[in-house]
């Protein structure tokens, strides 16, 4: 029983003490992670992205229709942010480009482009997935303001993006409590901010999963709260128009310090059930979702220290398994899915600073 894995990781003095990018297979039975590849020379690889849309024109090479193994690209979490698409095997360095800000964080995909979050400058850049990259993105995109948690709010801080169809995408602005809503320019050009939602000061809006709810075009987007601790739930209707609909989801009750992470859906079908991790309290709370009835179900450890990122994976037998990297804990820990929706632990894993996790399928 193995699971196959990209693993991010702090590098840098102060940030961490990870390798960077690893391919790996873990057997959460017999608690054995193994390393089949890690990249040299990529600094901070705090997030990493798979595309399967094309093949990329490196080295002079030509274009392709994009084949199973994919692509696998990483952001440079540094002041002067870069990006880097890697060999999914060997995990080389194919080509490296800025990321059109500072310490980009995120890395989403729409419309044949690739979106880069810069946290730091609170920016989304877009770079070509069809053609070689240039020297600089073809674009970059941002929105003034601010929130009241003066230490996190101070300026605008881009956390995240989600595409929304072929042609818009949302991004996640954590220092401005807001989701912006974009439109794809004609020809590679600039998106035009075209609406968006307004937050509760203080949310901190982090991380994004959306919901189809039916033919009509409405959707439900989840949207992960960092500074209030709480989950949050819009819905988008066909004219565009976004409202927040029910009450927010306190994530880590009664706990002074809590940031939550990364949130995924269980890959079933059947099954209703969120998980987000929780930094500080060092737990995942799972959410029973509803029509506007959420309520936490259950907070359980995740294994290890400030849970930074979780993703569903399969194992070779098809089984699902959630994988949450724990950051400061220096732990990859895997659950399995419980009769009633709640994951239940099956092993940790030692490996240093871990900041994403990827299934390699």
């Amino acid at each position: 029983m193995n699971i196959q894995l990209y693993l991010g990781s702090y590098t840098e003095d102060g940030s961490g003490q990870g390798p960077g990018v690893q391919r790996v297979s873990v057997d959460p039975v017999a608690g054995e992670l193994t390393v089949h590849a890690t990249s040299a020379g990529v600094r901070n690889p705090s997030f990493l992205h798979r595309s399967f849309l094309r093949r990329s024109f490196l080295n002079g090479g030509s274009s392709l229709d994009g084949g199973s193994e994919g692509r696998l690209f990483a952001v440079e979490e540094l002041d002067a942010g870069q990006v880097v698409e890697l060999d999914p095997d060997t995990l080389a360095v194919m080509a490296r480009v800025s990321s059109g800000g500072s310490f980009p964080c995120h890395l989403g995909a729409v419309g044949g482009l690739l979106l880069v979050s810069n946290y730091g400058s609170g920016t989304v850049s877009g770079l070509p997935l069809d053609r070689p990259w240039g020297a600089e993105p073809l674009w970059t995109v941002g929105q003034e303001g601010n929130g009241p948690v003066t230490d996190r709010q101070e300026g605008p801080h881009a956390h995240s993006t989600l595409a929304l169809g072929e042609d818009r995408f949302v991004v996640a602005d954590l220092g401005r409590d807001r989701v912006d809503e974009y439109l794809l320019g004609e020809d590679d050009g600039v998106p035009d901010l075209v609406g968006g939602l307004d937050l509760p000061p203080g949310t901190g809006p982090r991380h994004l999963l959306l919901e189809p709810q039916g033919e009509d075009g409405t959707v439900d987007l989840w949207i992960v709260g960092e500074l209030d601790a709480a989950l949050h739930r819009a819905r988008r209707t066909p004219d565009g128009s976004w409202a927040l609909i029910g009450s927010p989801v306190a994530l880590a009750p009664g706990q002074e310090a809590a940031f939550p992470s990364e949130i995924t859906a269980h890959p079933g079908s059947g099954e209703r059930a969120l998980v987000v991790g929780v930094r500080g309290s060092d737990t995942l709370a799972v959410v029973g979702r509803g029509d506007g009835e959420e309520r936490l179900l259950r907070t359980i450890p995740c294994g290890g220290s400030w849970p930074r990122h979780l993703a569903w994976a399969t194992d070779d037998d098809g089984a699902p398994r959630l994988c949450v990297a724990a950051e400061r804990g220096h732990r990859l820990s895997v659950f399995v899915p419980g009769p009633d929706g709640i994951p239940v632990a099956q092993a940790s894993l030692e490996t240093l600073s871990p900041t994403m996790v990827l299934p390699v399928g």
